[in-house]
C-alpha cells in the first residue's frame, strides 16, 4: 500500500459538523478514557480529487496500561453495526478513515490503520487528528495518511504523513448558524446558552442585507461618477449575483415572502406546542402514584 491513492494537491474538505460531532464525543467520553476515538464518513470525488469529510460516529473503546504496554481495544462490532445503520439513512456517505483526539498520534494509530484498511476497500484510510487541549488557543486539525515503509523482503513499518490541504467546507444552512454562534461568542448576552427569536434574526438578517446594498450602490455610483476606478473582478462578481436573481415584480416577491414567512409561524408555533407538551409530559410522570 503506498500513498498513491492520495495526490498531495488533492482537497480534503471539511464540514464542521464533524468537528462539533468530535467535541461533544470528548466532552462526553468515560472518565477513564484519554481520547476520544471515532469512524470518519463522506464522499470521495476521483474525478476533481476531492475528498467530503461530511459525517462521524463514535466508537467505543477500551484503555488499559500494563506495564510499560498500553493495550488499546476497539469494539469493531460497534463500528460494523453504526455503519450499517448510517448507510439506511445516507446511503452515499462512505467510511473515509478515523479520528482521534490528542496532542499528537497515539501508539494505537497502527491498529487502528489495520482496521479501518479493511473498511475502506481500495482506498486508504485518513487519518483526521483533533487537538481539544486547545494549546495554541484554537482547535488544531491535521490530516494524516499512512505511508508503508521498509526494506523489500525485510523488516516493513508505517509512516504517517501529514495531508496539507485541509479546508473548513460549509453549506449555506451551516454558514449561518456558526455566524450567529461566532456573533455570540464575541458579544455574549446576560442570559449565556439562549437564542433569540427566529423572527429577530430575520429582522437582522434583513438589515445586514440593506447595508450591504448601500455599500454596493456606493461603489457604483462611485465607478459611474469617476471618483475611483474599476474593478473587474468585483464588476463580474456583481453580474453573476444579479443573474442568479430570479426576475420578479414586487408583487409576486411580496406575496412569496409572506407565505414564506406564515409557513415559519406555523413551525414556531408546532414546535413550541410539542415542547410545552413534552415538558407537561415529564412533569406528570414524575407525579407520584396515589
Amino acid at each position: 500500500m503506498s500513498i498513491s491513492n492520495y495526490k498531495l494537491q488533492s482537497k480534503v474538505r471539511l464540514h464542521p459538523l464533524v468537528l462539533f460531532q468530535i467535541i461533544d464525543a470528548y466532552e462526553r467520553r468515560p472518565k477513564s478514557a484519554k481520547m476520544s476515538v471515532g469512524t470518519l464518513l463522506g464522499r470521495r470525488d476521483k474525478g476533481n480529487d476531492i475528498i467530503e469529510i461530511t459525517n462521524s460516529f463514535t466508537v467505543q473503546h477500551k484503555e488499559q496500561q500494563i506495564g510499560e504496554v498500553e493495550q488499546f481495544k476497539l469494539d469493531t462490532q460497534y463500528a460494523s453495526e453504526m455503519y450499517e445503520l448510517n448507510q439506511i439513512t445516507y446511503p452515499q456517505e462512505k467510511i473515509i478513515g478515523w479520528y482521534s483526539t490528542g496532542k499528537s498520534l497515539s501508539r494505537s494509530a497502527a491498529a487502528l490503520h489495520a482496521f479501518y484498511s479493511r473498511e475502506c476497500g481500495e482506498m486508504q484510510p485518513l487519518h483526521l487528528l483533533v487537538d481539544t487541549t486547545l494549546r495554541s488557543g484554537r482547535l488544531s486539525t491535521r490530516l494524516y495518511c499512512g505511508v508503508a515503509m521498509g526494506v523489500p523482503g525485510g523488516t516493513k513499518g508505517l509512516l504517517f504523513t501529514q495531508l496539507p490541504v485541509l479546508q473548513l467546507d460549509t453549506e449555506s444552512d451551516e454558514s449561518v448558524a456558526l455566524r450567529v454562534m461566532q456573533k455570540y461568542s464575541l458579544q455574549p448576552t446576560k442570559q449565556q446558552g439562549r437564542m433569540l427569536p427566529e423572527l429577530v434574526h430575520v429582522v437582522e438578517a434583513i438589515k445586514e442585507l440593506e447595508q450591504k446594498l448601500e455599500l454596493v450602490l456606493r461603489y457604483i455610483n462611485d465607478v459611474l461618477g469617476r471618483k475611483r476606478l474599476p474593478d473587474n473582478s468585483v464588476g463580474r462578481a456583481l453580474h453573476d449575483v444579479l443573474t442568479s436573481v430570479p426576475l420578479l415584480d414586487a408583487e409576486s416577491f411580496r406575496l412569496m415572502f409572506n407565505s414564506n414567512v406564515r409557513d415559519m409561524l406555523m413551525s414556531i408555533t408546532l414546535s413550541t406546542m410539542i415542547k410545552t407538551q413534552m415538558e407537561l409530559t415529564e412533569k406528570l410522570s414524575c407525579l407520584p402514584d396515589h
